[in-house]
């Protein structure tokens, strides 16, 4: 199989092939009929890239090889083709053409099948069904029912039907901007589930002038105005956003029509607005902001920054929400802290008690990996919110040598609201096997949070595991075929495992990766990527004929499997 965020696959396949007792294999060649998916008529003139697979590091992300090393050519007038490959291996064939979504072979949202050659199967011949393009497009109007320009329109995308929790977040797809009519669009997009994001500034509030640093003057109230940041179809929450779920070939609309609100403010005391660094004298500095949505993250916020007639720092055009903001500080180490900004007028900014109606949690890890970044990431379980920790070695002295690094990490924190959170430990190989915490409840991997002081500490283990094998039925190897390994306390929130997902090849081969160690349950299922996964029952059906298996550290498992009918 193949994911689009990491090509996954044998490294046996990758070999050259060896001499048979015929003579050695001159010729390897991939011949087939690109067809619509909607209708399997032929797709004319398509443009195919082969490229070979590459391994990256074990146990992380594997790539392909350079797009400059494929191989190309393009189909006839009734999608035919033919690509000769100079060597057997795992091959990634993506195909393109006018009016149709660019993909690749067997595609289904972040997954699709390697084309497999070897000296015993030198040739293949597919059927390759590509789907006709989407899109959404819409107008952005203001107040006055005027289009809005230049106005930030994300796209965010999920795939249909994911079998687990994780693979059901929106990831960021497209972003652009509206034009002097305030039109938008986004075309070539592949089914699944979508929706949209307008961020923007009135034409004539204060926020969009010229940033003027000096200027002290007092605003004009009725300039000083901002929108808030509107999903579709006009709500300022992401959980009450409309999907607009697509099929193939399927063209929508989604208009906005945005009001102006008060902007807000946040003032910094003059006394506030210098910081040590490097041991050096206290030098000014300028905060980053940046606006935490519970749909998109972080990103930094639309604002001006001025001084005060007192010589306070006044960043405003904000529009109500929670934020964060970067500040440097003693050996370069940056500080953060979280502010929640509710309608009104302003709100001062005492940077020595920002963090008194946040929980400001301090994370330790009970092994250290040496010469490896890890980072924490905590995720609201009720507004999706999420909160990444720092790079805990981004921050150090800039005459400490790389080992004085790697020997005193910088410390890992985190501000967050009150509230209830999944832990996640993101690194090279570490995983979490455990929690503990206090000045908050933790429940596995859920975390409570009050506000005050918080002292996490993470226990950890190294040593992912991989299974791989070659799924198949009545005797004969299946292609993309979804192939899942089901944490067997996959509804345990005391459990760290989580489900793993992968799918076949033309050969049948399938490769699973980055293993938490615990007991599962192994799965093949035809066409699964058709079956409605959120319903207990299905899952239940093919749970019972599941292989199970237990996984250890740092195991390697050979493991066929015989494929279920959807």
């Amino acid at each position: 199989m193949i994911c689009l965020f990491g090509v996954i696959l044998f490294s046996s396949l990758l070999n050259v092939a060896e001499p048979t007792a015929a003579g050695p294999v001159s010729v390897y060649r991939v011949t087939g009929v690109v067809v619509s998916s909607v209708d399997e008529t032929p797709v004319p003139h398509v443009h195919l890239n082969a490229t070979p697979v590459t391994h990256g590091r074990p146990g992380g992300s594997f790539s392909m090889g350079a797009a400059s090393s494929g191989i190309s050519t393009d189909a006839d007038e009734q999608g035919r083709f033919t690509l000769t490959l100079p060597s057997a291996g795992a091959w990634h064939l993506r195909a393109s053409a006018t009016g149709f979504v660019t993909q690749a072979y067997e595609e289904h949202n972040d997954y699709s099948s390697a084309i497999v050659l070897t000296a015993a199967e030198p040739t293949i011949d597919l059927h390759f069904r590509l789907s006709p393009e989407a899109e959404i497009a819409g107008t952005v109007l203001d107040e006055a029912g005027e289009g809005v320009r230049g106005a930030r329109v994300t796209l965010q995308h999920r795939g249909a039907n994911p079998p687990d929790e994780e693979g059901q977040t929106f990831r960021n797809r497209m972003v652009t901007q509206t034009d002097d009519r305030g039109v938008y669009e986004f075309d070539g997009l592949a089914d699944g589930d979508y929706r949209i994001e307008v961020d923007a500034k009135p034409w004539y509030s204060t926020s969009n002038q010229p940033r003027l640093v000096n200027n002290t003057s007092t605003l004009n109230p009725t300039l000083d105005v901002t929108y808030q940041a509107t999903w579709y179809p006009g709500v300022d929450d992401s959980s009450q956003a409309e999907i607009l779920s697509l099929h193939p070939a399927e063209n929508r609309r989604a208009d906005f029509h945005l009001v102006p609100i008060p902007s807000v403010h946040l003032q910094v005391p003059a006394a506030g607005q210098t910081r040590p660094i490097d041991g050096r004298p206290p030098v000014p500095f300028y905060p980053v902001l940046e606006r935490i949505d519970n749909g998109t993250g972080p990103g930094i916020a639309q604002a001006t920054s001025r001084n005060g007639p007192n010589g306070q720092l006044d960043i405003g055009g904000l529009a109500p929400g929670l934020y964060r903001m970067r500040i440097p500080g003693q050996d370069q180490q940056g500080e953060t802290t979280v502010i929640e900004i509710a309608p009104g007028s302003s709100r001062v900014v005492d940077l020595a008690a920002a963090t008194a109606e946040v929980a400001d949690i301090a994370v330790e890890v009970d092994r250290e990996d040496e010469g490896h970044s890890l980072w924490v990431e905590l995720t609201n379980t009720e507004s999706g919110q999420r909160f990444t920790s720092i790079n805990r070695n981004m921050f150090m002295p800039v005459n400490s040598s790389r080992s004085e690094q790697s020997r005193t990490p910088r410390p890992i924190s985190l501000q967050v609201p009150p509230g209830r959170y999944e832990v996640s430990l993101m690194g090279r190989d570490g995983y979490l096997v455990g929690i503990a915490a206090k000045g908050a409840e933790v429940s596995g991997r859920f975390l409570t949070v009050r506000t005050g002081k918080v002292t996490l500490l993470l226990h950890t283990a190294r040593g992912r595991a991989t299974v791989n094998g070659v799924a198949s039925a009545n005797g004969k190897p299946v292609t993309a075929a979804m192939v899942l390994l089901i944490p067997a306390g996959l509804d345990d929130p005391r459990s760290f495992t989580h489900v793993v997902q992968d799918q076949t090849n033309t050969d049948g081969s399938f490769d699973l990766n980055d293993i938490i160690p615990g007991q599962y349950l192994l799965i093949a299922v035809d066409q699964g990527w058709k079956i409605d996964w959120k319903s207990a029952a299905n899952l239940q059906k093919y749970l019972s004929q599941g292989m199970p298996l237990d996984i250890h550290a740092e195991t390697k498992l050979q493991q066929n499997l015989p494929v279920q009918a959807p």
